[in-house]
């Protein structure tokens, strides 16, 4: 049986190409204490804030329904709320987180870098969105119809939709898998296929989020941005072109005058 899944393995490499001879990425000491740091401070912040400084106002009772803030473009895509699509659209976003999974197609000596990697994109990008949350007053489109969800009325989620936060975690799985597997199978034939397929998932999920009733396009738009950003920004600062950047080499130069010797050094 052993025998039989190593051999399903190694098939499965030589299926998606040759694998990078050179390992794409590796964790550094300065950089993954900023990140983590970064990340966490953002994310906790932003938490704290919501929950136990309720630094947002939620009073439902003193909104009024302004469809002047409002563009036509989005007002044609506003629907009622729908408990199904919303639910589906969960799924699908839970589907894209899921992608780097794909990964696992690497050498098990790449799994923490790239499990650390992942976490430090999920932080920022969670992180970001809800400081966006926090930041922005918008009712979401089902509150301009009735039959709104009560339950999230009380919460105090329902002015909350910008920017999108399923779509801002799916594009963030999406890219972040698209970027390792181009890095790690440079030569892959399946590099537009995992591309495809990652990004679609990661649209479906934003496209549900609009068609379920919680969010406006340009939330979704957003959210897409910001995921995708935070999927590349951070395993790029992963790799030996970024950290080159920060090592400058020493050089020295020796000038020689009627006056002496001159000495410039350049560090």
């Amino acid at each position: 049986m052993k025998k039989h899944l190593a051999l399903i393995l190694l098939g499965a490499l030589f299926f998606t190409g040759r694998l990078s001879a050179q390992e794409p990425f590796t964790l550094n000491t300065a950089n993954e204490i900023i990140q983590i740091s970064g990340s966490v401070s953002l994310t906790g912040s932003a938490i704290l804030c919501d929950k136990v400084f309720h630094i947002k106002e939620n009073n439902y009772e003193i909104w009024t329904e302004d469809y002047s803030t409002i563009s036509y473009m989005e007002q044609c895509l506003m629907v009622p709320y729908s408990k199904a699509l919303h639910y589906t659209g969960t799924g699908t976003a839970a589907l894209a987180l899921l992608s780097p999974a794909l990964m696992l197609l690497t050498p098990n000596d790449q799994w923490l870098t790239i499990g650390v990697m992942y976490a430090e994109t999920l932080l920022w990008a969670y992180g970001i969105k809800e400081w966006g949350k926090l930041l922005v007053n918008r009712a979401r489109p089902y509150m301009y119809f009735e039959g709104y969800p009560q339950d999230k009325v009380e919460d105090g989620d329902w002015n909350c939709s910008f920017p999108s936060g399923h779509t801002t975690l799916a594009f963030a799985g999406a890219a972040f898998t698209t970027y390792l597997f181009n890095q790690y199978f440079p030569e892959s034939s399946w590099k537009f296929a995992v591309a495809g397929v990652s990004f679609g998932i990661a649209a479906t999920t934003g496209a549900l989020r609009i068609a379920s009733g919680n969010h406006f396009l340009t939330d979704v738009l957003t959210g897409a941005l910001i995921g995708t950003i935070c999927g590349l920004a951070v395993p790029f600062m992963h790799t030996t072109t970024f950290y080159n950047s920060f090592h400058k080499k020493n050089k020295t130069e020796l000038t020689l005058s009627p006056l002496g010797f001159s000495a410039k050094v350049n560090f």
